[in-house]
């Protein structure tokens, strides 16, 4: 079996991961995570505020799983009738696994699943909303792309942004990636943000990258990974399992 190292944040509380089970099924690799970065959030209570007052928005933007978590984070200090105030606005999504997050964690209908990029999500945002309407609001983290906010402002588009997570590296990635390679190399090694990347550089340096195919989830992180001296054998289009095993079954030639 082709060995694969996920190097993918992983959820608390998240029972099994959708990249981990889509991989399993095809019975022909032996699949590892290591989670690279963690997460600290903040600014909470003025999101709480914001989320207080659905009247005043025209929609919400997830741009990715950690801003889902931080908007779970505020409902113990909403009612029930401001969730639904919520429910009719809508929810703009980047991913498969922010859409699920939206739908099964916040009882929202995600919009944009399958947009992939905030490129192509930002194409969405702007064929259902006006300039003019009320603004959006936008939690977003600290180490965000501009390409969401400065495509609105371009386009007239109002919206209030509140960082509410910090990026941060994972305390035992150093540890978790010496006892994998200790086990032996893999095949593949998949990157799944930017992030990602530069935390876990210093880390991997020491072993025979060369040998190893690397698959870039989506353009950034690709972008990030050319920028860390590495060779990009294929960038899956979307943040999807099925992206992903595309992705292996072009390098594999099946």
């Amino acid at each position: 079996m082709k060995k694969v190292l996920l190097l993918k944040a992983v959820k608390p509380g998240e029972e099994g991961d959708l990249y981990v089970q889509a991989l399993a099924k095809e019975n022909y690799y032996e699949v590892s995570l290591c989670s690279p970065i963690s997460f600290k959030f903040t600014n909470l209570q003025q999101l709480t505020a914001s989320l207080q007052q659905p009247s005043q928005f025209s929609g919400i933007i997830f741009s990715s799983p950690r801003t889902v978590q931080a908007v779970e984070k505020c409902l113990p200090d909403l009612g029930q009738d401001v969730l639904q105030g919520w429910k009719p606005l809508t929810a703009y999504c980047v991913g498969q696994a922010t859409a699920n997050s939206v739908r099964d964690d916040l009882g929202l209908n995600p919009v944009g699943e399958q947009s992939g990029n905030a490129q192509n999500l930002v194409k969405i945002i702007l064929q259902g909303t006006r300039a003019g309407s009320k603004p959006l609001l936008f939690p977003c983290g600290t180490l965000r792309r501009e390409t969401i906010p400065d495509s609105l402002q371009k386009a007239g588009v109002d919206f209030k942004a509140h960082v509410v997570y910090e990026t941060i590296p994972h305390p035992d990635l150093e540890a978790s990636i010496n006892q994998y390679f200790e086990k032996g190399m893999p095949e593949f090694i998949v990157f799944f943000s930017p992030s990602g990347v530069r935390f876990s550089k210093e880390f991997l340096t020491k072993y025979a990258m060369d040998k190893i195919q690397l698959i870039a989830i989506g353009p950034t992180t690709k972008t990030a990974m050319e920028q860390a001296g590495y060779r990009v054998a294929y960038t899956a289009e979307k943040p999807s399992p099925e992206c992903l095993i595309t992705a292996l079954q072009t390098l594999e030639g099946t």
